[in-house]
C-alpha cells in the first residue's frame, strides 16, 4: 500500500501543528525544515520539552553527522537508533539538532 502525495502532505501538516500547539512549552527551538524531515518519531517530539529521559545521551559526535548514543530510557522502540558495533548512533534529525545547537 502506497502513500499519495496528498495524503504525506496531510499528514505533515498535521504533524506541524501539533508541533507548534506545544511550540509555547518548548525548551529548544528547532528549525521547521528539520521537524518536517523527523517523520518517524513515536514519541510526539516530546524531547522539545527539556525532558532529559527522552533523550538519548550523546557519548561522541563526529562532524556533527554521526551521533554516538547511550539509549535513554523511554527509546525502546525508537526508529532512528541504530546498532552500530557494541554501541547505537542517532539519526534523528530532531535528536542530532539539539545536540549540534545546545550541546545538550
Amino acid at each position: 500500500m502506497s502513500l499519495s502525495q496528498d495524503a504525506v502532505r496531510i499528514d505533515i501538516k498535521c504533524l506541524n501543528e501539533r508541533v507548534r500547539k506545544r511550540a509555547v512549552n518548548m525548551k529548544f527551538k528547532i528549525s521547521n525544515d528539520t521537524i518536517r524531515n523527523t517523520t518517524k518519531c513515536k514519541g510526539n517530539f516530546s524531547c522539545l520539552e527539556g525532558n532529559e529521559e527522552c533523550l538519548c545521551s550523546i557519548d561522541d559526535c563526529s562532524d556533527g553527522t554521526i551521533h554516538f548514543v547511550t539509549p535513554g530510557s523511554n527509546d525502546l522502540h525508537c526508529d532512528y537508533k541504530t546498532p552500530f558495533g557494541y554501541s547505537f548512533t542517532c539519526t534523528c534529525p530532531v535528536r542530532k539538532e539539539i545536540y549540534n545547537i545546545y550541546r545538550v
